[in-house]
């Protein structure tokens, strides 16, 4: 026969686990609660951010404007990205990811050559009307000099993926009789980036219409 005192014991152990483990749950719902919060509010920080960098250039904005924008404190960003190198280095590494998650849609579209390229000047007239009037590599190319490193670098192997990913498709068009040029590939993929991102920054004075010009003479 169970010893009185022992039941009485089981029954307070099994209280106490299920009070522990409600109290668990409610900590981790809250961790999960917190953690979304953080997640929404970063994804805000560098939305805004990538809107004044491709408006404004590197130098063109501050934490100021971001938090005004989010109704928040210059430190809360700071929390996020200690300095503006962080969070700008941050924004082109987050165009890489983009960039490379679009080209894998792309391919797998099926599309010609001239298809993915066509693609690469609509996404450009797309970001102009959206008032992003400077691509993310040429947002910081006034400045470049000047940068920290970590911006350099991200800004490079942005440019990089850009050129490898236009000098693909060109050298397909090329193989399959949809483009015909004599230079290298390497060679016109730097002019076809050149020119949309200098039509770009020209079209930020002049208008969309310079950047649609300069995307049909290509």
């Amino acid at each position: 026969m169970r010893n009185t005192n022992d039941s009485f014991f089981h029954l307070i152990n099994k209280k106490t686990k299920f009070y522990m483990d409600k109290r668990y749950l409610v900590l981790i719902n809250d961790i999960r609660v917190v953690m979304k919060d953080m997640n929404e509010t970063n994804q805000q920080i560098l939305y805004y951010a990538r809107n004044f960098l491709q408006c404004r250039g590197y130098n063109g904005f501050s934490y100021k404007d971001i938090s005004q924008k989010l109704g928040i404190k210059n430190a809360a960003i700071h929390n996020y990205y200690p300095k503006k190198e962080d969070l700008v280095a941050a924004l082109l590494e987050d165009s890489r990811k983009n960039l490379a998650a679009n080209i894998a849609q792309i391919v797998e579209s099926g599309g010609s050559a001239r298809d993915q390229l066509q693609y690469y000047f609509d996404y450009a007239l797309k970001e102009f009307d959206e008032g992003k009037s400077i691509c993310p590599p040429g947002s910081v190319i006034l400045d470049f000099e000047e940068l920290p490193e970590k911006v350099k670098k991200q800004n490079l192997l942005l440019l990089d993926d850009i050129l490898t990913w236009v000098s693909r498709v060109l050298k397909a068009g090329l193989e399959q009789g949809e483009f015909s040029f004599s230079d290298s590939v390497e060679a016109r993929a730097e002019l076809v980036v050149e020119a949309l991102m200098g039509a770009r920054q020209l079209s930020s004075i002049k208008g969309r219409k310079t950047l649609v010009r300069s995307i049909s003479t290509n």
